[in-house]
């Protein structure tokens, strides 16, 4: 700096530093309420008590990671709060996709989200049906390089139950005025579409379970949500140890508390293993390993935004004429994960001939590429 003053560039991380310290002074106020009282039965007695100041909280194991996922996720909501309309729907659209391959993967059954955006949209057919005539594969064009192939066994069936639950997941911030959690009637309708399979729910059960979600209390949202999702799970204990319909209401709650309206509560995103931890784990380690899933789906999600970006930025320079649809077909390709000529032509009223010229300029401006690996029937997905 020439005039004594720090540069634009060191006051801008200054103003980064005091963000993230303003962050985690909240994430610390939280906790702290969430904290049973000093004295209490139910402290957790981290460290010796003579090697630790009254300020315990400090140490408590859901502090670090709630400070992180409740970062990670407000600043994803933030994001897609500002992003254009095409990225914002963009990245809602492939995370329900990332969501669903990754519950998919828990259950043992690897598809890649580009397939499953493929048998979304109808480009291609049951897998059990595909398997006895030896073009699998074409079925699945994104796993095919990688020389893999799931398991066919329940494979349809859940696939059925991961593109329901996508399509839920994707609703519950695109569908203001649909709320979930009004009622005992409510959450049964919601548990139902999501058809997994239960035994009868009692109104009195559903009501006790709801009693706690929607009151008023001091408990940090992330973690309400977090036990919302484990509560639920421990009244069906016969059934998987992280159910999809569980992990599905601790998004409601999450919405339910104010928050998620710009995108909803990621968590299968995360890594596979991370899923399989949180199976065997109890009590604050759950919460914890729920926490630690969260912040790491954020992350992926924040990832994938970022490219959508890049992908509108680098789109927006390209070359058009006054009466070209070349911008249109921009914003659809953003939009969708998978787009076709056929689709292209419908949404923006032309002819199928000037979609795949459209198309073609795009593939050759690197904005998308092929994903099917067909001559014909072709579908694409952004670079």
């Amino acid at each position: 700096a020439f005039c004594g003053r720090p540069c634009l560039k060191q006051e801008a991380l200054n103003d980064a530093n005091k963000e993230h310290l303003i962050v985690q002074k909240k994430a610390l106020n939280h906790a702290n309420k969430f904290l049973p009282s000093p004295g209490s039965a139910r402290e957790q007695p981290l460290l010796p008590k003579a090697a630790r100041s009254a300020g315990t909280d400090l140490y408590h194991p859901l502090l670090f990671p709630l400070s992180q996922a409740q970062n990670g996720i407000a600043r994803l909501e933030a994001s897609v709060a500002t992003a254009s309309a095409a990225v914002a729907e963009g990245i809602r659209a492939r995370t329900a996709y990332c969501e669903a391959a990754g519950w998919l993967a828990h259950v043992s059954t690897w598809i890649h989200p580009n397939d499953l955006a493929l048998r979304d949209s109808g480009l291609t057919g049951s897998y059990l049906a595909a398997a006895p005539s030896g073009v699998l594969q074409t079925h699945l064009p994104s796993m095919a390089p990688m020389d893999t192939t799931p398991e066919l066994l329940f494979l349809e069936q859940n696939i059925a139950a991961a593109l329901r639950f996508a399509l839920h997941w994707r609703r519950l911030a695109e569908f203001k005025t649909w709320r979930p959690l009004a009622d005992a009637a409510a959450v049964r309708e919601t548990v139902g579409s999501l058809a997994c399979t239960r035994d009868p729910m009692r109104d009195t059960d559903i009501e006790a379970w709801l009693a706690p979600v929607l009151g008023r209390h001091e408990v940090p949202e992330l973690i309400s949500a977090g036990r919302a999702a484990r509560d639920w799970m421990n009244m069906h204990i016969e059934s998987d140890p992280l159910a999809i319909d569980g992990t599905f209401l601790a998004a409601c709650v999450w919405r339910e508390k104010g928050f998620g309206r710009s995108i909803s509560l990621p968590f299968w995103s995360a890594t596979a293993y991370r899923h399989h931890r949180l199976t065997s784990a109890v009590g604050i380690p759950w919460l914890v390993g729920f926490l630690e899933c969260v912040a790491e789906a954020t992350q992926a999600a924040r990832s994938e935004l970022d490219r959508l970006r890049r992908t509108e930025e680098r789109a927006g320079a390209l070359t058009r004429s006054a009466r070209s649809h070349l911008p249109e077909a921009i914003d659809a390709v953003i939009r969708a994960p998978i787009i076709t000529a056929r689709s292209l032509a419908k949404r923006l009223a032309i002819t199928h001939q000037a979609a795949l010229g459209l198309l073609k300029q795009l593939v050759e401006a690197d904005i998308i590429k092929e994903a099917t690996g067909r001559s014909a029937w072709r579908a694409y997905v952004i670079t």
